[in-house]
């Protein structure tokens, strides 16, 4: 079941560009906003008669407003630190470190505040777990990759190859094909095995040996040769996705696991964010003022693409060392 939510998850992430390209190139840029409307009111209508048939729990529970403003107010700065850092093309810079102070400062009292509530938002006796706290950090770092390049793969093509928008978007279908197939075999994989680390493992050390090829060859140059390694890069994100939501499930007890699952789904959109956040600081960083608008020689551009991919890799590499101390334990209801 995990395996087909996780596909969707991927789908849903990966489909984006290829849409977003067909919209610039035959309506507007205005669509990628329009769109959300009836999507976002199928959505509403969808859950809204959905959750109605399920039963009303018996005893009312008590919101941690004051929790979820914290987390709100830890994350935003550090996100505004990465953007002010993305146009100062510095990590020293005043606002930048301001932001980072100030989301540190409200990080603290998230944490005291979690410790002293019956009901916290974000409950942090969980990660007294080792297995449910590595499964955390690999979730959020296989997603710093995957939302990043998402973002950056289509813009590599247009700025490195010379593609259309709709054409860096029609490349994109084979890591979308990679990320469902990859997320509905590893779901399905760990139902029949019992095993969820070698798939996780498998993952990272695939995603950082594309990131590598990527830096050193580059994209653009041959379509079979992008359609192979975006496709093994989406096998590798699905190969992480659904295995590390039944590992996350499995690590805590029974009563825990819908709000285990909602910290992991927290974790992973807030690595996603970060991750665009700081490779597109380092593709920023390493081009000259007016590259975006087509304002620099390709061997710059590609140089500087090489530099994210790189550090795509590191990341993708701390993902694999996290997956590797990934302890297994018996999935529940196994013999």
């Amino acid at each position: 079941m995990q395996g087909y939510l996780s596909a969707t998850f991927a789908t849903a992430n990966i489909i984006g560009p290829l849409l977003g390209g067909l919209f610039v190139e035959y309506l507007s840029w205005h669509w990628i906003f329009w769109v959300n409307l009836p999507l976002g009111a199928a959505a509403f209508a969808t859950t809204y008669f959905q959750l109605r048939r399920l039963p009303l729990p018996g005893k009312r529970p008590k919101i941690d407003w004051l929790g979820a403003l914290l987390i709100l107010l830890s994350c935003t700065p550090l996100l505004l630190g990465i953007t002010f850092v993305q146009r100062a093309n510095s990590w020293t810079a005043p606002e930048a470190l301001g932001c980072f102070g100030l989301g540190a400062a409200f990080l603290v009292a998230l944490i005291a505040q979690e410790r002293s509530v019956s009901q916290p938002m974000l409950p942090l006796q969980l990660f007294r777990s080792p297995v449910f706290t590595m499964g955390i950090i690999v979730t959020a770092l296989s997603s710093m990759v995957m939302m990043a390049l998402v973002i950056l793969v289509p813009l590599d093509y247009q700025m490195s190859a010379g593609l259309s928008a709709k054409d860096a978007g029609l490349r994109m279908i084979a890591m979308t094909l990679g990320s469902v197939t990859g997320s509905f075999l590893a779901g399905q994989a760990v139902s029949r095995t019992g095993r969820y680390r070698p798939f996780a493992v498998l993952g990272a050390a695939v995603a950082t040996l594309m990131c590598l090829l990527i830096a050193f060859m580059g994209l653009g140059h041959s379509l079979p040769l992008d359609t192979a390694v975006t496709l093994l890069l989406g096998l590798s994100f699905g190969c992480q996705f659904s295995p590390m939501t039944v590992t996350i499930q499995n690590a805590v007890e029974a009563r825990d696991g819908g709000i285990a699952v909602s910290c992991m789904m927290f974790f992973r959109l807030m690595g996603g964010a970060f991750g665009v956040a700081l490779l597109s600081s380092v593709l920023l960083g390493h081009l000259p003022d007016g590259a975006m608008a087509g304002g620099a020689p390709p061997e710059v551009v590609r140089a500087a693409f090489s530099t994210v991919f790189l550090a795509a890799s590191g990341i993708a590499g701390l993902c694999l060392v996290a997956a590797l101390c990934l302890k297994e334990i018996p999935l529940r209801g196994r013999s």
